[in-house]
């Protein structure tokens, strides 16, 4: 008799232990199927925007070398920049990157002496930057470059840099 009430108890006890552990597994899976739908993932093969900004009176834009050698930058000024006294180039551990900088009216371009291998990220420093209109705004960088092997260029994205508000 005993044998028979613990072997029903047993049973009850793996039944309602079932059942939870099944409603559990079910929500939890529901969830990661959720999130799953919701979240974004990215596969980047082309050199990306990752960061733009102020830095005292310093404009800087980063670029994640991704996917592709690069042999050059061409960065389009923003129209209300009247002129600005110097660009940097820098890499991930904080080396100048050796390039030769030409300038137009429009444009910079950019030419690396040798090509950047992909698997960091180059930032671009404008200095001593005059704007035609000093106030607070918004400016666009344009940026493609050209990949080793290959001609045309590359889109790599907008830099938005927004200007801080002057008291």
């Amino acid at each position: 008799m005993k044998g028979l009430v613990y072997g029903g108890l047993a049973v009850l006890l793996l039944t309602t232990a079932s059942a939870a552990m099944s409603e559990e597994t079910t929500r939890v899976q529901a969830e990661l199927a959720q999130s799953e739908a919701s979240s974004m993932i990215f596969n980047f093969t082309a050199p990306i925007i990752t960061n733009s900004g102020v830095l005292g009176s310093t404009h800087f834009i980063r670029i994640a070398v991704i996917g592709m050698t690069l042999k050059d930058l061409q960065v389009s000024l923003p129209k209300q920049m009247d002129r600005f006294d110097g660009l940097r180039v820098i890499d991930q551990s904080g080396k100048e990157v050796s390039s030769k900088i030409s300038l137009s009216k429009e444009r910079v371009e950019i030419v690396f002496d040798k090509p950047v291998a992909p698997g960091g990220y180059l930032q671009l420093e404008f200095s001593g930057i005059r704007m035609v209109s000093p106030r607070n705004g918004t400016l666009f960088y344009g940026v493609t470059g050209q990949r080793v092997g290959l001609s045309g260029e590359i889109p790599v994205g907008t830099a938005t840099i927004q200007l801080p508000e002057r008291g």
